[in-house]
């Protein structure tokens, strides 16, 4: 099944094809990027505190389009995978991009 396309200036779907002429009145349509696309890679640290103290942390790579949304998916990552079964009391997290044309940053030594 293939997707719709939806306007990326109203966000109305393109009713008629490609032609530009919406039932909202948008002439200027232009497809909006796919989902998958959107999205880029977090670096996420996250931290448990139970029972009087604060777990080592874990990091995760994750892809998500916001800092939400890769917050969620780290908490839901590293809760599944750990060993304690204890009640969480709070989470500490830190959420860093990974630059989009740098995966590898080169190290200077003088």
């Amino acid at each position: 099944m293939t997707k719709q396309p939806y306007c990326k200036t109203c966000g109305h779907p393109a009713h008629r094809g490609d032609c530009g002429v919406d039932d909202c009145g948008c002439v200027r349509y232009e497809a909006r990027r796919d989902r998958e696309d959107r999205q880029r890679t977090w670096l996420v640290s996250v931290e448990f505190f139970e029972k009087n103290r604060w777990m080592p942390a874990f990091e995760v790579k994750v892809k998500a389009q916001g800092t939400g949304g890769a917050a969620m998916k780290a908490v839901r990552l590293v809760k599944h995978g750990r060993e304690s079964k204890r009640h969480i009391l709070q989470t500490r997290l830190v959420v860093v991009p990974v630059p989009k044309g740098r995966m590898h940053v080169p190290v200077h030594s003088t």
